[in-house]
C-alpha cells in the first residue's frame, strides 16, 4: 500500500520562498494529494510532493526502518576530502567559510523562517568536534554558525565541491533542546545546486528532511533512530539517477533509509555547507527559552568513485 502524500508545508529554500526560476518549486506539489508512486512517476521536469503522514494537520512519526546490506562509502571509491575538525580551520586562505551568499546579505536570512545573524564567533573547536552555537541576542535574533567550502562572500572556504557520483557521509548530534533548533548540511553554488544532505528541527526530533532541490523531489523520514543528543551517522549518494540517504547509529554500519528516482544528472556541483540555523515560529516552533543550543559535528568526508 502506497503512502499518501499529504498538503503540508514543504522544507524551505536556503535562498528564500521567493526566488524566480524555471520550475516553480517544491511548495507547488501539495495543492493535491497523491499516492507516492504515482508521484514519484510524474514528469521528472516538475516538483515532486514532500511523502509525510499527518493527521489533522498534526506530524505523525512513521516508524521508519533502515534496511538492506549495510553501507560502507569506501568501498569502490577513494577517499576524495576529509574534515575531523582537529583546529578551527576558519576564515580567508583557510578550509571554511563562515558567511554564505545563499543568504542575502550573506549574514542573515529572516524571509526564509530563520532568526539567524551569522558570526565566526559561534563556531569553535574541541575534542575532534566542530560545535556550532546558537545564541540570544536579546531582540529577537540569535547569533548563530555556519561553515562553507566557497560562495562565502570571500569569508574563506577552499572552494572544494562535490559532483556527481560522490558520497557525502556526516557524523553529528543535534542539539538537546524541544523546540527552535534547526541543524542541517547541504550543498549550494551560484544560487542553486541544492541538495540537503538532512535538515532537523527540534520540535520534531525523530524527523529528518531529505530534500533534492536540483531535480525535486522530497522526503519526511521519521524514525526512533532520529533523536535529540544522539549521535548519528547520515549520508547520501549523489547519483545521476538517484539520490540515496543512509543512515545509521555509531559505531553500527549504516543502511539505507531512502532513495529518490531523480538524481543530480551528470554534471552536478556545488560546495558543502553545515549550519545552525533558528527557526522563527512560522514553520517551527521558536526557541522556548533563552538559552544557548549546539549543533556538533564530529566528521565530513566525501568519497568519489574510483
Amino acid at each position: 500500500m502506497h503512502r499518501l502524500v499529504l498538503p503540508v508545508r514543504p522544507p524551505a529554500r536556503r535562498g528564500g520562498p521567493r526566488r524566480p526560476g524555471p520550475v516553480p518549486p517544491v511548495a507547488a506539489a501539495f495543492a493535491l494529494a497523491c499516492a507516492a508512486a504515482a508521484c514519484q512517476a510524474a514528469d521528472p521536469g516538475a516538483p515532486a510532493a514532500v511523502e509525510h503522514a499527518t493527521v489533522g494537520g498534526a506530524h505523525t512519526p512513521t516508524g521508519e526502518r533502515v534496511t538492506g546490506k549495510p553501507f560502507d562509502p569506501a568501498r569502490g571509491r577513494r577517499l576524495a576530502w576529509r574534515e575531523d575538525f582537529t583546529r578551527r580551520d576558519v576564515g580567508p586562505g583557510r578550509r571554511w567559510g563562515w558567511k554564505t551568499a545563499a543568504y542575502p546579505d550573506c549574514l542573515s536570512n529572516p524571509g526564509n523562517f530563520k532568526l539567524d545573524v551569522l558570526s565566526a564567533e559561534a563556531l569553535s573547536v574541541r575534542s575532534g568536534e566542530l560545535d556550532i552555537t546558537a545564541t540570544d541576542l536579546g531582540d529577537g535574533r540569535w547569533r548563530t554558525g555556519l561553515v562553507t567550502t566557497g560562495d562565502s562572500c570571500d569569508s574563506g572556504g577552499r572552494g572544494f565541491e562535490v559532483r556527481s557520483g560522490d558520497v557525502i557521509t556526516a557524523r553529528v548530534r543535534f542539539p538537546s533542546v524541544a523546540t527552535g533548533a534547526w541543524p542541517s548540511i547541504w550543498t549550494w553554488r551560484q544560487g542553486r545546486n541544492e541538495i540537503d544532505v538532512f535538515e532537523w528541527h527540534a520540535d520534531r526530533p525523530d524527523t529528518l528532511e531529505f530534500v533534492n532541490h536540483v531535480n525535486h523531489s522530497a522526503r519526511y523520514w521519521s524514525s526512533s533512530l532520529v533523536q535529540a543528543g544522539k549521535w548519528l551517522d547520515i549520508a547520501v549518494r549523489l547519483g545521476e539517477r538517484r539520490l540515496t540517504w543512509y543512515l545509521g547509529h555509531p559505531p553500527g554500519p549504516m543502511r539505507t533509509a531512502y532513495a529518490d528516482r531523480r538524481g543530480v544528472g551528470p554534471d552536478f556541483h556545488a560546495h558543502l555547507v553545515a549550519a545552525m540555523a533558528v527557526d522563527d515560529g512560522d514553520l517551527h516552533a521558536l526557541p522556548e527559552r533563552a538559552r544557548p543550543f549546539t549543533f556538533q559535528i564530529a566528521s565530513l568526508t566525501v568519497h568519489r568513485p574510483r
